[in-house]
């Protein structure tokens, strides 16, 4: 390398050599910055695929964990008809198959929302009718339970269907 650069000087001068010089580095200069902006549009890139490839897995996984919900409302209907035929005339049969039916929905991530006795909630009830009541910490209070609600995982498939307390005035 050197000894081209001893030619170079020989062949044009110093004067040119210098100006060559110059030119070169500033060359440089602009190739080094274009690589840093490549290289750093390059790692913005990856890093945007790489969050855009565990966006996808998390939208995946939602979809399949809430793939069967149709299915699972409907499920719902014949869980409050046996419910509803336990309570008219309770046999052992119908207690079995509402506990097979029971089983069933908790293992695809369905469990039934504990309302009577709680506080109304309005994303987990629904208040079919409003109940007068005396005492103040009833107020508000979830009376009775028309039709249970129920989750599936931490989403409300169905709201519960319930009186509430309203206090007298």
């Amino acid at each position: 390398m050197e000894e081209e650069i001893e030619e170079i000087i020989e062949e044009e001068g110093e004067g040119d050599f210098r100006e060559k010089i110059k030119k070169i580095r500033e060359e440089l200069k602009v190739c080094r910055k274009e690589k840093e902006e490549y290289l750093a549009g390059w790692q913005r890139a990856k890093a945007d695929f790489i969050n855009a490839r565990k966006d996808e897995e998390k939208l995946r996984e939602n979809f399949l964990k809430f793939a069967e919900e149709n299915l699972l409302r409907e499920f719902l209907a014949i869980a409050d008809s046996l419910e509803l035929a336990i309570k008219l005339r309770p046999s052992e049969g119908v207690e079995q198959i509402y506990s097979q039916l029971r089983g069933l929905l908790k293992k695809y991530g369905v469990s039934p929302i504990e309302s009577l006795g709680k506080k109304f909630d309005p994303l987990e009830h629904e208040a079919i009718e409003k109940v007068e009541v005396s005492e103040a910490e009833r107020e508000d209070v979830v009376l009775e339970e028309l039709q249970r609600g129920w989750r599936l995982h931490e989403k409300v498939l169905r709201p519960a269907k319930v009186k509430v307390g309203v206090l007298k005035k």
